[in-house]
């Protein structure tokens, strides 16, 4: 264990050694780092804390780490616990403390975006949560949604996602509820949006599709957030399904196409593979197919990725992400099960975690700086006027803080 002497002898050995360093490949390397080094790094001078905590480190660390697909974990939900697997090593699912009360009921993971998750618990209280810096931000509460209509029951179903607004520098929660009639043949549906900059809800065009999962979050994709939906109420027959996304920036709804060569008689689940949308269409007896969109908003760039024949009776497939050499991917199945398919193979190969809940599901999550109380637009519109110039104050700035004695 270090003494508080050797701890600061090692801070002076690496600033003595960055001092060496131009700034421009200091920031680099930092860039890089994982979110929890980067963490004890701000203890070593205020200048490092100020580039560190500044939003447009933020964004570079978030870009670096989406160009190499590094710093990636696994998040899994069981009742009213939350758990972490590294990805590069998936050895052990560690237990997370969330920053929600659960009552002794489940937790909800809404969405995940940017490293930052959306959760929700029985009471619906709302918080968006950064697991990486242990920041959270708990949004305001909503009123119960009653129709005026009498002919319209309580809300029979409900679902959210999560998305970033690169327009406005803003992340949102889009919140679909639905009503079916007492008839059970009309129904209505309400879109509300929570604004994390304004910290506001407010409504917007209603959907006009029945949702077809109550209780999965959307997938976002391209700004988009996606869900799979009907047009009508069919209960008494198989509905054909189909994809909608909700433009973020734009708040508005759209169709997504289907594959053209996709048997439409199928069970089907969006998905977010790879920067890619995918679809799960799942046949009765027969298997399951996942297809990707390798040009979002191009029909023709629908793909088939892979098949999980029927050897035995399969409940769910969720892709969750490429393995480093691109060659795998990492399958969440029946809720039961990680499992790496080979895509040249064919073949199934389970993954051994230690502590691996029984029941569970995973969602990819990217460590990342994010803040979930936003920066005044105003400092980051001056730092990225300041950034495009290459100011250099800003790099003697640096460089001179990097020179700092404790």
């Amino acid at each position: 264990m270090k003494t508080p002497t050797s701890s600061t002898e090692t801070q002076l050995e690496i600033q003595a050694i960055m001092a060496e360093l131009p700034p421009e490949v200091i920031i680099n390397i930092l860039s890089r780092l994982q979110v929890g080094r980067l963490l004890c790094f701000r203890s070593i001078a205020k200048t490092w804390r100020s580039l560190i905590d500044s939003p447009y480190f933020v964004d570079l660390h978030l870009e670096k780490s989406a160009e190499a697909k590094s710093h990636l974990s696994l998040i899994l939900r069981k009742d009213s616990d939350l758990y972490y697997i590294n990805f590069d090593s998936l050895d052990d699912a560690v237990e997370l403390n969330h920053p929600l009360m659960c009552y002794s009921n489940r937790i909800r993971v809404l969405g995940s975006c940017n490293g930052l998750l959306c959760i929700c618990n029985v009471a619906e209280d709302i918080a968006l949560w950064n697991p990486s810096t242990k920041k959270y931000r708990v949004l305001p509460s909503l009123p119960s949604d009653r129709k005026r209509d009498s002919g319209m029951c309580l809300c029979g179903a409900r679902v959210y996602g999560l998305g970033y607004d690169a327009g406005h520098d803003d992340y949102k929660l889009v919140r679909i509820s639905q009503f079916i009639g007492l008839d059970y043949l009309s129904f209505e549906s309400e879109v509300k949006v929570y604004s994390l900059r304004n910290n506001a809800w407010k409504k917007v065009e209603d959907m006009p599709y029945v949702l077809c999962y109550t209780r999965k979050m959307g997938i976002l994709v391209s700004g988009c957030v996606h869900w799979v939906v009907t047009r009508q109420l069919e209960l008494d027959q198989l509905a054909t399904e189909l994809v909608i996304a909700f433009d973020i920036v734009k708040e508005t709804f759209r169709e997504v196409p289907m594959p053209e060569s996709m048997n439409r008689k199928c069970q089907i689940d969006v998905g977010y593979l790879g920067g890619c949308l995918c679809i799960v269409a799942k046949y009765e007896d027969a298997g399951v197919d996942v297809w990707t969109l390798k040009e979002y908003g191009v029909k023709e760039s629908w793909s088939k990725l892979l098949t999980l024949t029927q050897a035995r009776r399969i409940k769910s497939v969720r892709p969750l992400v490429y393995s480093k050499n691109g060659r795998e991917v990492l399958l969440e199945q029946d809720h039961e099960n990680l499992v790496w398919f080979d895509l040249k193979s064919q073949r199934v190969k389970s993954v051994k975690v230690r502590g691996l809940p029984d029941l569970f599901e995973a969602v990819v999550c990217m460590e990342s700086l994010v803040s979930v109380h936003p920066s005044r637009r105003d400092d980051r519109k001056k730092q990225e006027s300041v950034r495009g110039k290459k100011n250099k104050k800003r790099d003697d700035f640096l460089a001179e803080g990097f020179k700092l004695v404790l």
